[in-house]
């Protein structure tokens, strides 16, 4: 029950918080997490519902491209650990065992894991190739650690895959919806296909009109209108 709890909570996040990067790209420090962002912003979103739901749940961190700069969720169930990655833009939906490989596809994509001297590596294949997603220590980490790491995220000078392009996604009913700086990828069990040549004045049309995500009304919006005047 725990694990299918965590798992509703993981799908509703992708649902309904987008993944994006407005934040980053205007420099400002998010003032709540019900509007989406990054990582940090999508992993702290997650952790307070689930703490919310009565389960337990602890920040943790994961290396992309060996740098450790991704924060995702770790939690503790029947005594068994299991990761949440809700905010590497990409619908990793289900919940990573963190002693035993698992293997699942979802949207026409496909997501599994190899373990090997504590250390959980997650691959991602779509449109027929496969990529070294990251990399998890499994060892548990330390929360004030990075919370610290968060707080100075804008100013640490790490720079992300998408610090100097577009970036928002979403699960928009059984399809998974992904702009990359110009082009949105539009991803189902059943086709792939893309709308390209997309603008910053194109933005609010393309997320309402394709994600049914109201960004007018939003906070959203200012760093839309930021971004525009740039």
């Amino acid at each position: 029950m725990s694990i299918y709890l965590a798992e509703k909570i993981l799908l509703e996040k992708f649902q309904h918080e987008p993944f994006h990067n407005f934040y980053l790209l205007n420099n400002i420090q998010p003032t709540t997490t019900k509007f989406g962002g990054t990582c940090s912003d999508k992993a702290l979103s997650y952790l307070k519902s689930v703490k919310a739901a009565g389960l337990k749940a602890y920040l943790h961190t994961a290396r992309i491209g060996g740098e450790e700069s991704h924060r995702l969720v770790r939690l503790e169930i029947n005594n068994q650990c299991y990761f949440a990655d809700v905010g590497n833009g990409w619908p990793s939906i289900q919940l990573y065992p963190a002693f035993r490989p698992v293997l699942y596809e979802c949207y026409g994509m496909r997501f599994r894991t190899t373990i090997e001297s504590n250390v959980l590596k997650i691959f991602h294949f779509k449109r027929g190739v496969e990529k070294l997603q990251m990399e998890i220590d499994i060892i548990e980490k330390s929360e004030k650690t990075i919370q610290k790491s968060i707080a100075r995220r804008f100013s640490s000078g790490v720079v992300y895959p998408f610090s100097n392009q577009l970036r928002f996604s979403m699960v928009v009913d059984q399809r998974f919806l992904f702009v990359r700086n110009t082009t949105l990828e539009i991803y189902s069990n059943n086709y792939y296909e893309e709308v390209p040549h997309i603008n910053i004045a194109d933005l609010k049309k393309i997320i309402m009109t394709y994600f049914k995500y109201d960004a007018v009304s939003l906070e959203l919006e200012s760093l839309y209108n930021n971004m525009q005047g740039n």
